[in-house]
């Protein structure tokens, strides 16, 4: 991505039912709405603004607002251009751009910390920048966690029903197909269907795969031992331990955690798109 230059950020409380004529950005603009409402006109379309949503702006358009015409609106606001003519969109997406935030997005968070840097220091300049980028990042590509929203509920049921299983003990024992597909109210056939649909293996193998990369990280970021880490990840036998685990990190536990440049735990995680249930199993 180019490199991003900042304008003015900050916040601006409206009365009730105040309104901004029509104008022509120059720059890009992202608003979030903090408390309050707002109605949005832009290219022909009305955008009804509410707290939990961020708007990019576009330049060279005209638009106008309309703010709560019954309470006092508070919003969040930067501009910023890029330094040369590129955009992280092509020309042929549509704009606007919104996007809803949920509660565990980092987007909040992060939009809150750009309020309060000074803009008059130079530093605080160099990190507004860096932030814009971060944001627009998440704000095009979409946070990490989005997968979320598109798994099956037979698959969200298997999930929780882990999760449960796991942490008062924290040890993330073995599941049976039969007691998922229990967890989840279907078929054991449907639910293989399932998890080999959206994630390549079956649900025995994914949740082996996540219990494999919690020991690929205590070997790699802890002093327990290696039977204990066994234990642990579901593992009575140390020997089908490590030969399950030679199985996805191409060495065996006591190599992997003496190896500097070992693969990363999470790789596999990846590799299946995983990613996302592993983080929910840390919530």
């Amino acid at each position: 991505m180019t490199s991003v230059r900042v304008g003015k950020v900050g916040s601006a409380v409206y009365p009730p039912g105040a309104e901004i004529g029509s104008r022509l950005l120059s720059e890009f603009q992202f608003v979030w709405i903090l408390r309050g409402s707002a109605a949005w006109w832009f290219a022909g379309d009305t955008r009804e603004l509410r707290p939990g949503q961020l708007l990019l702006v576009p330049p060279g358009h005209e638009d106008r607002w309309q703010w709560d015409r019954h309470q006092p609106t508070t919003h969040g606001y930067v501009y910023f251009r890029f330094s040369s003519d590129r955009r992280t969109r092509s020309d042929s997406d549509p704009w606007p751009l919104l996007r809803s935030m949920s509660h565990d997005d980092p987007l909040p968070t992060t939009l809150r910390y750009l309020l309060n840097l000074d803009m008059t220091a130079e530093r605080d300049q160099v990190t507004a920048a860096e932030i814009v980028r971060f944001v627009l990042t998440l704000f095009v590509r979409g946070a990490p966690g989005h997968q979320r929203a598109g798994l099956p509920p037979a698959v969200d049921a298997v999930i929780e029903h882990v999760y449960q299983a796991w942490t008062p003990s924290g040890v993330a024992r073995a599941v049976s197909l039969d007691e998922l597909a229990a967890a989840a109210s279907v078929s054991s056939g449907h639910l293989c269907r399932l998890f080999a649909d959206r994630f390549g293996v079956g649900p025995i193998t994914a949740f082996e795969l996540l219990r494999l990369a919690r020991a690929a990280t205590l070997l790699s970021q802890s002093d327990v031992p290696i039977t204990a880490i066994a234990r642990t990840c579901g593992f009575a036998d140390p020997e089908h331990f490590s030969h399950r685990f030679r199985r996805v990190y191409d060495q065996p536990p006591g190599r992997y955690r003496n190896t500097p440049d070992a693969p990363d735990p999470s790789a596999p995680l990846a590799a299946a798109r995983l990613l996302p249930i592993a983080t929910r199993l840390l919530r």
